[in-house]
C-alpha cells in the first residue's frame, strides 16, 4: 500500500482525505465532504434558490436554466452568477457582431447553457446540438421548453468523426455556422483532416483537453484554413455581485470556480 498517498491527502484535507483514500483503496464510492466542498455546495443551494433559476448578471441575464449537477456541481454559482466561461460569451458575442453566423452548433452542449442563453438574446437563429449523456439532454429539453425554443433547436445524441455528413448540414449550411466545440478530449478524432476543410468557412471554439492529447498535431491543421487565437479564463470582479456581500472573499473567490482539473484553454478559429 502506497503510504504516500495516505500522507499527502491527510496533510492537505486532514483526516477527511485520509479516509477518502482509504474509501478508494478499499474500493468504497462514498467520499466525505472537504471544507472547500461543503462551502461551495452551502453557497451553491442558496444562489440557486436566490436566483429562482434565472442567470442573475451579464451577458446572459434572465435566461431561466436548469443546471445538470450530474457531471460537476461546482460550477453552478458561477452559471447563475453569469461568469461560467465568460471569455467564451464575450468571444462568440464580439464575433458575431462582426461577421453574422446564422446557426450555433454546440458539440458537446450539456443542458444547454450557452446555446439557449445565445438563442434567448437573439444572438444566433437556430440551434442544432450533440450531447451524448441521457441526463444532460433531459436537462436540455427541459430548458429548451422552458425557454419555449423547441422549434428553434434540433439535438443529436453524440457527434463522431462522420457527424458533418448528417443531412441536417444540407439546410443549414456550414459556411453560416458557428461551432462550439467540448467534447472532453474526442476533439482529436472528430477535427480530423477532412472535417476541418469541410469546416473551413465556419467559426470555430474549441476547448482543448491536453491533459488527454498533445494538440501539437490539430493546430498544424488548423492553421491551414484558419487564423487562431488562444484564450484561457482570465479574473473575476468578485465586488460587481450584492448577492454575495455578506460573504468572506475567500468564499466569493471560490464560487467563482468552475471546478476544473487544471487551467483551460480555447482556440478560436476564424477562416483566412
Amino acid at each position: 500500500m502506497n503510504l504516500e498517498k495516505f500522507r499527502y491527502s491527510f496533510n492537505k484535507y486532514g483526516f477527511t482525505g485520509f479516509f477518502n483514500t482509504l474509501f478508494g483503496k478499499i474500493g468504497i464510492k462514498y467520499r466525505l465532504q472537504n471544507h472547500i466542498s461543503r462551502i461551495i455546495n452551502y453557497y451553491s443551494k442558496e444562489i440557486e434558490k436566490i436566483s429562482k433559476n434565472k442567470i442573475m448578471y451579464g451577458n446572459y441575464k434572465g435566461t431561466k436554466m436548469l443546471i445538470n449537477k450530474s457531471w460537476n456541481s461546482y460550477d453552478l454559482p458561477s452559471k447563475y452568477l453569469g461568469t461560467y466561461e465568460l471569455e467564451v460569451q464575450n468571444l462568440i458575442i464580439q464575433s458575431k457582431k462582426k461577421n453574422k453566423k446564422k446557426y450555433f452548433i454546440n458539440l458537446g452542449c450539456g443542458e444547454g447553457y450557452h446555446a439557449i442563453c445565445l438563442m434567448k438574446k437573439k444572438v444566433f437563429q437556430r440551434f442544432i446540438g450533440f450531447e451524448a449523456s441521457d441526463v444532460a439532454q433531459s436537462f436540455l429539453k427541459k430548458n429548451l421548453s422552458i425557454n419555449k425554443m423547441g422549434q428553434k433547436a434540433i439535438i443529436f445524441k453524440n457527434a463522431n468523426s462522420n457527424f458533418l455528413n448528417n443531412k441536417v448540414f444540407e439546410k443549414y449550411k456550414l459556411k453560416d455556422s458557428f461551432f462550439l466545440i467540448d467534447i472532453e478530449g474526442a476533439e482529436f478524432q472528430i477535427l480530423n483532416p477532412i472535417n476541418i476543410k469541410k469546416l473551413r468557412k465556419s467559426k470555430l471554439i474549441i476547448e482543448i483537453h491536453d491533459f488527454y492529447k498533445n494538440p501539437k498535431n490539430l493546430i498544424r491543421n488548423l492553421k491551414k484554413f484558419f487564423r487562431l487565437k488562444t484564450i484561457s479564463t482570465e479574473n473575476r470582479n468578485i465586488d460587481e455581485f450584492k448577492i454575495l456581500e455578506h460573504m468572506h472573499d475567500n468564499e466569493k473567490w471560490l464560487l467563482m470556480s468552475e471546478g476544473r482539473p487544471k487551467k483551460m484553454e480555447w482556440i478560436f478559429c476564424e477562416p483566412k
